[in-house]
């Protein structure tokens, strides 16, 4: 991935980013048939015979939510559905099913990539058309580059999700007091800050308190290349769920993905080497 904060994503078209996101060759896959599309992101399926029905939920993108119980539909939540069950439809409901070192939720749903039987991958063919937002939890993040350009791609493109205002890129100057939920925000670091469990770093803001952004030890291999000496006073653009809780602001990074340098700064940051080894210690 070169440098931590290096996300420069090429422009490409649908048929480039389809080609690096095809089911691998020799990969441990199994076959299966789809009973029912609950939304964009979790099906039903069984074996191609009928037998062993279970609930998949799709790796590496999260999906608006559709009307059910007590959920309130979300933009784009039902024609995501509509449009996953066209796109089954063509392929007789039958998909490829590929699994990685997480294999099932806190729901007990079995976690899964899945392609069409041409090896295309559906959550690819969802992020590229806007119906879909990347996600990435450790460990399953097999395809995660892949993902982030698929998801960049229609962000340039203005498609679906991304041309919602509240999908925009946000400075942290133009917060609102009230906001929450999923945010793309955009702000100077001002001050890094390691503890035992985890790695912040904080946004300049208007409010009383900065907004911190936290990085659990857990995951912190994944941001193993990053250089704390060229953070501060760096733009950055984080991608996440933003909380506030006692008048603080949190948003928790899991994955690079969620993290890139202000377009302004990527020539620069290229350049840099980072010349410093993680550590947590006091």
């Amino acid at each position: 991935m070169g440098a931590f904060f290096v996300f420069v994503f090429p422009v490409f078209n649908v048929s480039q980013a389809q080609q690096s996101c095809h089911l691998p060759i020799n990969s441990k896959s199994e076959k299966a048939l789809v009973k029912w599309v609950y939304d964009g992101d979790t099906l039903l399926v069984t074996d191609l015979n009928g037998s062993n029905e279970r609930k998949i939920r799709i790796l590496g993108i999260d999906t608006p939510e559709v009307k059910h119980h007590q959920q309130k539909a979300q933009l784009f939540g039902a024609k995501a559905r509509e449009e996953l069950r066209a796109l089954l439809k063509q392929q007789n409901y039958q998909i490829i099913l590929e699994f990685d070192k997480d294999k099932r939720d806190r729901y007990d749903r079995e976690l899964a990539y899945t392609y069409l039987s041409n090896g295309e991958s559906i959550s690819e063919w969802l992020l590229m058309r806007g119906y879909a937002k990347t996600l990435i939890i450790p460990p399953n993040v097999k395809y995660a580059d892949c993902f982030k350009r698929a998801e960049k791609y229609a962000q340039q493109k203005n498609l679906r999700l991304w041309k919602l205002k509240r999908n925009q890129v946000k400075a942290v100057s133009d917060l609102s007091s009230k906001a929450k939920g999923y945010i793309r925000l955009k702000g100077n670091v001002s001050r890094v800050k390691k503890r035992k469990k985890s790695f912040i770093f904080e946004l300049k803001s208007k409010f009383k308190k900065p907004i911190q952004v936290r990085i659990k030890k857990k995951n912190l291999d994944y941001f193993k290349e990053f250089d704390t000496d060229k953070l501060v006073s760096k733009e950055v653009i984080v991608s996440g769920i933003l909380k506030k809780k006692k008048g603080k602001r949190t948003i928790h990074l899991n994955h690079p993905s969620q993290l890139e340098i202000s377009s302004a700064q990527e020539e620069q940051t290229q350049k840099v080497v980072p010349t410093i080894k993680w550590s947590l210690e006091k």
